[in-house]
């Protein structure tokens, strides 16, 4: 049997699909795994430069007809950027994996390398291509991917309201005062506290006040701004975070929310039979300089204050006078 006969023969029978095209681009073996993986049989393809075909949508070299051109390996980063790497173990090697969608039913994901071949004198004469299918994998890596954000956005979720939790409160709070620092813009931050919530349990029971909780958390996502975040602070008492917002902007939104209450859920008959309520809110606009715990301590006594005042009132903190009279200005 000659040399070539054997090198066809054990490529052959090599269970990863490959394919050699020649200095020409003219495809000289393709094999039977390659076959099975393309559904393109060898004889199909054997003599053409038409292997593109098993793997693009239309025309466009493959990575084993980059290998060959001069300056291939920016020809490889123009056509896999990102998504390929020079072998550790052969010069002149690439490997890559990308998602085929034209390859199969629904597309698949491959693992591919590209080599390029010399004769014994060092001439490049050809280049030899394999492929394996790890749809699998990746299909089991983006599913854990998935599981693991899911999880992560449960952890950071109050059941009852279906807003973030405590637990993520603090770390948007910094997040968003060192973006205030850094771009300039005024910040505001409301308490949001449901008056008399003990009567409301003592009246309707712990189910009645969860009923309460996460009426309010939908009347707190459905009037608040897409960039505003909403947290269950604890308790009763729920917090809003107001990127952009000064303080008389905050203090207008916050009395808006206190009216749309007072409309919406404070009819003694009401289908979703929740009882009556009202809200005291305290606002306060983030001072330059100012820690994290300085605003939430300001805020918060902006709310016992509208308490004191009566309840069903919306305050903002007596610290921030001097930018209400600015806003006012």
């Amino acid at each position: 049997m000659k040399t070539s006969k054997i090198s066809w023969a054990i490529l052959n029978a090599f269970p990863v699909a490959s394919f050699v095209i020649d200095a020409d681009g003219l495809v000289t073996h393709w094999n039977r795994a390659c076959a099975t993986l393309t559904s393109m049989p060898s004889e199909s393809v054997l003599g053409t430069n038409q292997h593109w075909q098993a793997f693009y949508a239309d025309e466009r070299m493959v990575m084993a007809d980059l290998i060959l051109r001069d300056g291939h390996e920016q020809h490889v980063d123009h056509l896999y950027g990102g998504k390929y790497w020079p072998s550790s173990t052969i010069p002149g090697t690439y490997e890559a994996e990308d998602f085929f969608p034209h390859l199969g039913e629904g597309g698949r994901w491959l693992y591919f390398t590209a080599a390029p071949l010399h004769d014994d004198a060092g001439q490049l004469v050809g280049a030899i291509e394999t492929l394996q299918d790890v749809t699998a994998r990746r299909l089991a890596e983006e599913a854990l991917q998935r599981s693991e954000e899911h999880f992560k956005a449960l952890s950071r979720t109050d059941p009852l309201t279906q807003l973030a939790n405590f637990r993520d409160f603090y770390e948007q709070l910094e997040n968003e005062i060192e973006r205030a620092v850094r771009y300039g813009g005024p910040l505001s931050l409301a308490f949001i506290d449901i008056d008399d919530f003990k009567n409301v349990n003592d009246s309707c029971g712990h189910v009645g006040g969860d009923r309460v909780l996460q009426q309010l958390g939908g009347l707190i996502q459905g009037w608040k701004r897409r960039t505003d975040l909403a947290f269950r602070y604890g308790g009763d008492e729920l917090a809003v975070l107001m990127p952009g917002a000064g303080l008389k902007q905050a203090l207008a939104a916050a009395e808006r929310l206190i009216r749309h209450l007072a409309r919406a859920c404070c009819d003694p008959v009401r289908a979703d039979d929740t009882a009556p309520y009202t809200l005291s809110i305290g606002v306060a606009q983030y001072v330059p300089g100012e820690s994290a715990t300085g605003l939430v301590q300001r805020t918060d006594a902006a709310t016992y204050q509208a308490k004191r005042q009566g309840k069903n009132q919306a305050v903002g903190s007596n610290a921030d006078a001097a930018v209400i009279a600015a806003d006012s200005a």
